[in-house]
């Protein structure tokens, strides 16, 4: 199994929010002591931040802004910024609106004509494993993978050590 690039993208996305928004959360001071909101940032510098394509990053925050996630700002003093607490914002959630659908194989779709569906012990299994994936998403926020010091992720905090059987 493999997460479009959509999805990578929107990851990426919603930890660069959710990262600027605690870096941020004060109010900057304009040179003659008042206070001003600090600056959203702009799509043209995530892009230019993680190396990846301007037009598909457009893509993926509109797609977020629909469903939600992020709220966008247009013109001058606009940007992006998320639209929920990091605790709100489903791994597994946003994984399932950016994939759109998951045909495994494709009895999972809607078109299947495969001669051995009605036998096959195959599609079950992968019915399950499909399920065990979203599960694994569906225990993780944003909060879980934004501001994670370097060489960190949510699995240290959270993993238990497999248990060995003999």
């Amino acid at each position: 199994m493999q997460l479009n690039q959509q999805t990578d993208f929107a990851f990426r996305l919603l930890m660069y929010l959710a990262d600027h928004a605690a870096s941020n959360t004060a109010s900057e001071t304009t040179t003659d002591g008042a206070t001003a909101p600090t600056a959203l940032p702009k799509i043209r510098e995530i892009a230019d931040y993680f190396g990846i394509s301007y037009n598909h990053l457009m893509k993926v925050a509109n797609t977020l802004a629909a469903r939600g996630y992020v709220k966008a700002r247009r013109g001058k003093g606009g940007g992006l910024a998320l639209a929920r607490p990091e605790s709100s914002i489903s791994l597994g959630a946003v994984a399932r609106d950016m994939e759109g659908h998951w045909e495994l194989v494709e009895c999972f779709g809607k078109a299947g004509d495969c001669r051995i569906t009605a036998s096959c012990r195959l599609a079950p299994i992968l019915g399950e494993a499909l399920e065990a994936f979203w599960a694994v998403l569906d225990r993780y926020t944003l909060a879980d993978i934004a501001h994670l010091p370097p060489g960190e992720t949510p699995l240290t905090f959270h993993r238990q050590p497999p248990q060995r059987t003999q």
